[in-house]
């Protein structure tokens, strides 16, 4: 299986150069990735192993036009094999991204141990007339200011931790970036959806003060009402960031959610962050907080308090550690993220890491099975 995409990238590799064409009024450019993801972990209603070969060719285009008017787009072809085809694992991940709207991932086969699909990964087009930016597509919506527990990320909720960190489900929104002068910025962002109750609209003004940006951010997320803030600058070095919403909440009562953290570089390129992150939503009892209904973009779990530890070393400057904790802090369990990545060329990447729960079945992460990951991924 590995073999046969490796093969297709080689065919496919020649024909993509880094900018085709260039003129004074329009100019492309094209690239793309090759990744190779097996992972291994249980059931957590079974408790059955499974395995999972994933192969992902991405292309990718951008267009420049007059200057002031860009297109970008980036197309996915997916062939897992394995049977984490079977689990309730893999159909959680599908009806995810098949909730999104317009719904963009083809199925084209799936039988027993195989899955092909396609997807529209990115498209979007923007236009920069300074001081007004204008995003129109399938997009990063980039809220939020925390390392580990972004709060305020409104139009994107990433999983605690992922073996695809960077693979998030993006919305298809209109987002507008306007400079009214110097030292602020003012960002509505409207999001499409087929049913107006799971759209998301929202704005966020951000203003300069000295060495920290502050905003201001609220809307209607889903059916939910929400008004929030946060923060970040440095201090002596140190950086310092902070989010905090309140939620108006259409079920289940209105809560608040809230982080803090710190974070420092060294000279020796440790890096660390601490966070702490407050779930006013958290119940206490994971037979009420699971069904939790889905009226708002707020990040869940079952208890309320936890602490977040990311460091990043690197043995050289090819080679990095990371290290990522959550501490449930009330329900006395943690989840740990440990993770190298090797850059052996320029082109190419090497990454292996485990997700691992640690502590109290009845806590947080007690339900959550081990996993263990490797990546190899190709650039061209």
């Amino acid at each position: 299986m590995t073999g046969l995409f490796l093969a297709i990238l080689l065919i496919s590799a020649p024909l993509m150069a880094s900018t085709p064409y260039r003129s004074d009024t329009f100019s492309l450019n094209l690239s793309g990735s090759y990744k190779n993801l097996f992972f291994a972990s249980k059931e957590q209603a079974t408790g059955g192993r499974y395995l999972a070969d994933l192969n992902r060719i991405r292309l990718e285009g951008e267009g420049r036009f007059f200057e002031k008017l860009q297109a970008k787009i980036s197309w996915d072809n997916e062939l897992i094999g394995g049977d984490y085809i079977s689990t309730a694992e893999f159909a959680a991940r599908e009806a995810a991204r098949n909730e999104s709207y317009p719904d963009m991932e083809y199925e084209i086969h799936r039988s027993g141990r195989f899955f092909y699909g396609q997807r529209l990964h990115r498209a979007s087009l923007q236009y920069d007339a300074s001081p007004l930016t204008v995003t129109l597509g399938r997009q990063r919506i980039d809220w939020g200011v925390m390392r580990i527990n972004p709060v305020t990320d409104l139009f994107v909720r990433p999983p605690i931790f992922d073996v695809e960190k960077d693979e998030f489900i993006a919305p298809v929104a209109a987002n507008l970036g306007w400079v009214p002068a110097e030292g602020w910025k003012v960002n509505p962002v409207y999001t499409l959806e087929g049913d107006f109750d799971r759209s998301r609209t929202g704005i966020r003004v951000t203003k300069t003060i000295g060495r920290f940006d502050a905003s201001l951010l609220g809307g209607r997320f889903l059916r939910d009402t929400l008004v929030g803030f946060d923060f970040t600058g440095d201090y002596h070095d140190m950086g310092l960031r902070g989010e905090f919403f309140h939620d108006w909440a259409v079920e289940g009562g209105d809560f608040v959610q809230s982080a803090i953290g710190i974070d420092y570089g060294f000279p020796n390129s440790l890096y660390l962050a601490i966070e702490y992150f407050f779930n006013g939503q958290g119940t206490g009892d994971r037979a009420t907080a699971l069904p939790f209904p889905n009226t708002g973009p707020f990040l869940k779990s079952v208890y309320e308090h936890f602490v977040g530890l990311e460091l990043k070393y690197d043995l050289t400057p090819l080679w990095n550690l990371l290290l990522l904790s959550q501490n449930d802090l009330q329900g006395g369990s943690v989840l740990v993220n440990a993770e190298t990545t090797y850059s052996l060329f320029s082109w190419m990447e090497l990454l292996g890491g485990a997700v691992l729960p640690v502590g109290s079945q009845t806590g947080e992460f007690g339900p959550v099975s081990n996993l263990y990951y490797t990546h190899i991924k190709l650039f061209f």
